[in-house]
């Protein structure tokens, strides 16, 4: 991306990595590592229903999007409440070389926590074919990462309070709504993420394949996260090209 693209890059990650956010961060990023090792301490059998409801309702359905909540909805609204963002947006460069930088940060710092806690988590719970589900949960982590903040970035362009309408998205939509009325996984991330993961290891993720409650096919899925993604940011470039510096 070059010189400038890096720089933006090496900033977000020290604007992002506060004491206060890494903090709740890790302590999230660590409730299902924690309770996956005290459940194998303690040599609990776990069955197929509180498997699943540990790997989607804590880890994809709440404990990744408010993970991405607390860290990509600041990258932009916090500069833009400090007016710290018009020094960059001053700047002869390009507007995606300020957002997709930022983006990628927010995205290293959620990911990398997040994957390790899944991967090593899943191993724990998991007694038959662990390793490798475990790697396919890290993969969903990182797509459901990248869509996540991709998301909450943009949002966080129109509005300095980005983190309440996300908290209302993440606990009120894709924690309870979408699990509740049918159809509405196909238009939930966390829904396509599962999805995909689904297809790649029916082990791991065991929703109905049919019904009220199934996930959107594998061929929806991918789309609609792509276009999440490509219009998210699609959207954040265009929001900074319009927004007022002076």
């Amino acid at each position: 991306m070059g010189t400038i693209a890096e720089t933006i890059f090496i900033l977000a990650l020290r604007q992002s990595m506060s004491i206060r956010r890494i903090a709740v961060l890790l302590i999230l990023a660590a409730i299902p590592l924690v309770i996956a090792i005290v459940s194998r301490l303690l040599g609990t059998e776990w069955d197929e229903e509180v498997t699943q409801g540990f790997i989607q309702g804590l880890i994809f359905n709440t404990g990744l999007p408010l993970i991405a909540l607390i860290v990509a909805a600041p990258v932009f609204a916090d500069e833009i409440e400090d007016r710290t963002l018009t020094n960059l947006m001053l700047s002869p460069i390009s507007r995606w070389q300020i957002s997709i930088p930022k983006m990628l940060a927010a995205v290293a710092i959620i990911a990398i926590p997040m994957t390790i806690s899944t991967f090593v988590s899943v191993i724990l719970v998991f007694q038959v074919e662990s390793y490798s589900a475990a790697i396919v949960g890290a993969f969903g982590i990182v797509i459901g990462t990248i869509a996540f903040v991709s998301l909450f970035a943009f949002v966080g362009t129109l509005t300095t309070r980005a983190v309440v309408f996300g908290i209302v998205y993440v606990f009120g939509f894709e924690a309870l709504i979408s699990s509740a009325i049918p159809g509405l996984k196909y238009v939930s991330i966390s829904g396509n993420t599962l999805s995909i993961l689904q297809e790649l290891k029916p082990t791991l993720i065991d929703a109905p394949r049919s019904g009220s409650n199934q996930l959107p096919p594998i061929e929806y899925a991918i789309i609609a996260l792509i276009a999440v993604i490509i219009i998210s940011n699609i959207a954040t470039v265009w929001r900074l090209k319009r927004m007022d510096v002076h």
